[in-house]
């Protein structure tokens, strides 16, 4: 069998871009490339609508594999490069589906033919029977039928004008759009389920996604802290790097606790955090901010505290989970690779000094009676002045502030 690979990579959202369609396609080439790094003898190609990416057997595997990990592939096949030969191209057609056949069973298949050569000497149609026919004079025999609708095993023929490559898969990829393509966004990340599914959802959408995590070692120890940059590296999978700032958060809710409410202390947690998060973004030119909340979901969850904590920013807050319930959340957070580690038994600076009644509706006017009880301004400042950059993969400090 020919040692060469070519790998067809699919498209859809993408092609629906008209006069912007380029941008996304260069971003999504591009995305794919960083994906490839360490792979040697690639060559890339993008004849409309596609990606194609020619490469040897024996890297085809891995490549496979990385391209799970992009968003904006909406599938992919790795295929055999080949003439356009009937008998030789039946003859491939037999080698890959007798694998399939088992004794006394019966294997459903057919052949589909795609051609961008329209001046090829054969149609689509014909190209299926001429393959078709051949593979079932070898295979009949072992159980193999015909079945265009039902097919267990499709066999699939491309021809251009330069080559003809034949596929026995289809892998479906991450679909959206590829990372980079809507600009950044800065995601408030905890230990919990719920915030790397958001983030994961938000790089789906094209967007950049750096993390900020609110830690309070003081009386929770470095297990967080140590979880957060786990589940940061896991993210960073689907895209090309992604820090995570750090942000000392124990003194705000020493203060918070100190002096304000026991029933406002959540909500107060939050939208402290919310102003931070705002003074990052504003820095750093984050175009949002996203937030794992779901609606009802918990008590600072609710469509009142929601409100109460969204007005201290003049920036959007994005969150893609708001209408999901909680099986939803795990089954994606599984899917993406997230959930082991976020089930992991550390909790996040939210549950420290919880109260016995935290607040379902608060009112604005009363949480802010509570910040002018404390010095937030100045505690907020200090935070952010200690407040680590951490590029995860390395687990090393980019930058103080």
């Amino acid at each position: 069998m020919n040692e060469a690979r070519t790998i067809l990579i699919r498209y859809d959202e993408i092609g629906l871009k008209g006069r912007n369609r380029r941008f996304f396609e260069n971003c999504l080439l591009e995305n794919i490339r960083q994906a490839f790094q360490g792979i040697h003898g690639i060559r890339f190609r993008m004849p409309r609508g596609r990606v194609m990416i020619d490469t040897s057997a024996s890297h085809a595997e891995e490549c496979a594999r990385r391209l799970h990990f992009v968003p904006g592939v909406a599938s992919f096949s790795v295929g055999f490069p080949m003439q356009p030969d009937f008998d030789a191209l039946a003859a491939l057609g037999v080698q890959l589906i007798e694998p399939h056949l088992k004794e006394g069973g019966e294997l459903k298949f057919c052949v589909r033919t795609q051609r961008t050569d329209k001046g090829f000497y054969k149609t689509s149609q014909e190209v299926n029977f001429e393959v078709g026919s051949r593979i079932m004079g070898a295979l009949a025999s072992k159980g193999l039928t015909v079945n265009i609708n039902e097919a267990e095993f499709v066999l699939e023929i491309e021809i251009s004008h330069k080559e003809c490559v034949v596929f026995d898969n289809r892998v479906a990829g991450i679909r959206g759009l590829p990372v980079g393509s809507s600009g950044s966004v800065l995601s408030l990340l905890s230990g919990g389920i719920d915030s790397p599914v958001s983030s994961f959802l938000m790089m789906r959408r094209g967007c950049k996604v750096d993390y900020i995590f609110f830690d309070n070692q003081t009386f929770l120890g470095r297990g967080g802290y140590d979880k957060v940059l786990r589940l940061s590296r896991s993210l960073n999978r689907y895209q090309t790097g992604g820090n995570v700032y750090v942000v000392p958060f124990q003194d705000m809710q020493v203060a918070i606790r100190d002096h304000c409410s026991s029933e406002n202390r959540v909500v107060l947690y939050r939208r402290m955090m919310y102003r931070i998060a705002l003074a990052v973004a504003e820095k750093h030119k984050y175009l949002g901010l996203v937030t794992g909340e779901s609606l009802g979901q918990v008590a600072s969850q609710t469509l009142e505290n929601l409100a109460a904590v969204s007005c201290v920013v003049p920036i959007s807050v994005f969150r893609p989970l708001i209408g999901m319930d909680k099986q939803e959340i795990i089954t994606h957070a599984r899917k993406i690779g997230t959930y082991e580690i976020s089930i992991e038994p550390q909790p996040d600076c939210c549950s420290i000094f919880m109260p016995p009644r935290p607040a379902t509706k608060s009112r604005i006017e009363k949480l802010e009676r509570d910040e002018n009880k404390f010095p937030w301004q100045e505690l907020m400042q200090a935070a952010i002045e200690t407040m680590e950059v951490i590029e995860p993969e390395s687990a090393t400090q980019v930058e103080t502030r």
